[in-house]
């Protein structure tokens, strides 16, 4: 899914939120300074509104894919929010928004290619509703990084 885009301090765990603005505001907030090189989280935090009121990126089934660009980001970033009880968020099928992924991507060339790239893994990430049910019952950051970028299979040495 991208895993190496996802930090575990950028992930936002009982994520509570009264609506959509304030859920971005929330996740924005929590963005490590040093993961947003410089950026007034402010600016970004607007860009992301702007996004939203061209079209709702809750696609449904309780996700929402809320993305930018920006000329001062160089890398992409993704921030990710789990709210167990729910987002009061505009959204295609008219359910709450339990997954909230932030993408802030460059604007470049490369940023549409590599915003389908990573928006089409998030979706099939979340496609399994086991994952989406442990995902909701973590309590903390490190619990749902575990969950999405396990640690890899350490294959013994041939004769031990």
């Amino acid at each position: 899914m991208g895993h190496l885009l996802l930090h575990e301090e950028n992930i936002v765990a009982e994520l509570d939120a009264l609506n959509r603005e304030d859920a971005l505001k929330k996740i924005v907030s929590a963005l490590p300074a040093w993961h947003l090189q410089g950026i007034e989280k402010q600016k970004i935090l607007k860009l992301l509104i702007q996004r939203e009121q061209i079209g709702t990126t809750a696609i449904g089934h309780g996700i929402a894919l809320p993305h930018c660009f920006s000329p001062e980001v160089h890398e992409p970033i993704v921030a990710f929010g789990v709210s167990p009880e729910g987002v009061p968020f505009p959204s295609l099928d008219g359910r709450l928004v339990h997954f909230i992924f932030v993408l802030i991507l460059p604007q470049n060339e490369a940023a549409e290619r590599q915003k389908r790239q990573i928006l089409q893994n998030i979706k099939w990430f979340l496609c399994d509703r086991s994952m989406q049910e442990r995902l909701k019952a973590a309590r903390t950051a490190s619990e749902i990084y575990q969950l999405m970028v396990p640690e890899p299979q350490h294959v013994p040495a041939l004769g031990v």
